[in-house]
This record gives C-alpha cells, structure tokens and sequence, in this order.
C-alpha cells in the first residue's frame, strides 16, 4: 500500500465539565464526545525519507507534523510521506480539528509505514499530542475521563444539529488557564442524563466574548444553545432532521450536520 485517502471528522463535546487540575498541569475532565459529519480530506503517500505536508490552508506549528514526527521518531522509521490536508473544519472552534488530523496520521502511517501497532499502543501515543486525540483514534461516540484518554463506550443516538460559528477563536490553552473551577457535582456515564448536560466553560466564554453572549441569547428561542469544547462554536440539538433544517431555512447562516455512528477512520483500524 503507498497510498491512504481519508475523511478526518470534527467532534462535538454534548458534555464537558472541568474536575481539577493535576499535577502534570492538565486538568481532569468528564465529558461526552460525539463525531459529525464535517470532514477535512486528508491524503498519506509514501516516499522514500522525508515527510512533507501540503496544506490548503497553512497552519503554524500544525499538529499533524508532530504526529508523524512522532512515529518516525519512536519507531526507527527510515521512510517518509507526503501528507496532503484540506481543511473543512474551522479552527481554534471547539470542534478538534487538529487533534483529529493527528489521529488521522497515527492511523494511516501506522498502516502506510508496516507498523502494526495496535489501536491501544495508538491512543497512547496519540495523549502525547494533546488531551482530544485519543477519542479520534477510539472513533466512536464516547464517554472520557482522566485528560479525555480512558474513553468507554457509551450508547450512539442519532442526533441533530445546527452549528453557529462566531468569529472568535479560542485557544484551548488560554482557556483553561483563564477560567475558575466550579465545585459541581460531578456527572458521570451512570448518572449522566441529556437535560443534566453543561459546558464549565460556558459562563467564562460569555463574560469574556460578548458576541458569543448575544449569539446565546438570540438563539435561546429556538432551542438549548450550548458550547462545544473550549469554544467557541454554539450548537443547538434537535430531535429530528426536519426540525433542524427549519432552523436554517430562517438562518441561511448557520450550518446542519448530524452525528456519525463511527469515524471514517474505523476502516484504517479494522
């Protein structure tokens, strides 16, 4: 095999609540992850020794660098690739676009490169690249605690969405450091329930933009509005297809997706 064309899927956090910080710096999270059908195209051919990454829209510093860095690297590799990435997926918007490129070349170099390393010994290398990558590597909706690594399954819903992109972008970074923990109680896989769900970032991302505060409460009449990741992408559920796009039809603006049962990458892992 010397050539690997996949679709990278965004993700929607339904739930995220910000236990503690640790001592490694990170935070403890318990959140559920969901996939939905925004896709940024992604392409891995093999070369002799270099990697090189072509990009539709240039990114600094991007993480799918890194990840195959990271391969290479860890394992000896003496081949290289020629990643070619186009982006769909809006940026710094909550919708881990990043993180699901690098999970995206975890996989495919994993495959193009002859490593067979095992979907386990992926996740693990894919935390070194940030807290998200794990769940694209796992793709499938997702219950996760810990950083966002120990991911279990949790029960798929078909569900409906209208996304709102305000023009802010948020580094997930700033975020964290910038927001005060509140002493919830916390919600898990048992006791989780869809009219339970929250954003800790939610009321930090509302006082700091206000752009994204009136884009809550303009949309507060259609639905329950609410923040995915860090920010600052609003999204709002609905039970059915035809209600969402009702929605559009009255906000040409604003865009529809639904959530996917299973990342497009599954077909690289299985």
């Amino acid at each position: 095999m010397n050539l690997i064309e996949i679709k990278s899927p965004a993700k929607l956090n339904l739930h995220l609540q910000v236990l503690n910080r640790r001592l490694d710096g990170f935070h403890n999270i318990s959140s559920l992850f969901t996939l939905i059908d925004i896709t940024d195209g992604m392409s891995f051919k093999r070369t002799d020794k270099y990697i090189d990454l072509v990009e539709s829209t240039p990114i600094k510093d991007n993480i799918v660098q890194k990840a195959a860095m990271l391969l290479k690297e860890n394992y000896g590799v003496s081949k290289g690739v020629t990643i070619n990435l186009s982006k769909s997926i809006p940026d710094q918007k909550g919708l881990g676009g990043g993180s699901s490129n690098a999970a995206s070349t975890l996989l495919c170099l994993n495959k193009l490169w002859d490593l067979d390393l095992t979907q386990l010994e992926l996740q693990s290398l894919a935390l070194q690249l940030g807290s998200d990558v794990p769940f694209f590597i796992y793709g499938k909706t997702a219950w996760a605690e810990g950083r966002g690594e120990l991911l279990s399954n949790f029960q798929y819903k078909e569900r409906f969405f209208i996304l709102i992109f305000p023009d802010e972008k948020i580094n997930t970074k700033e975020a964290f450091n910038s927001f005060k923990i509140k002493d919830d109680v916390q919600l898990n896989k048992e006791n989780f329930h869809d009219d339970l769900s929250f954003n800790s970032f939610e009321k930090w991302a509302r006082n700091k933009y206000s752009n994204i505060n009136s884009l809550f409460k303009k949309f507060e009449s259609v639905g329950k509005p609410r923040l995915s990741g860090t920010g600052s992408t609003i999204f709002i559920e609905f039970d059915s297809e035809d209600q969402a796009r009702l929605v559009l039809k009255r906000n040409p603006e604003l865009v529809f997706v639904k959530s996917l049962d299973r990342s497009p990458l599954m077909q690289i892992i299985e």
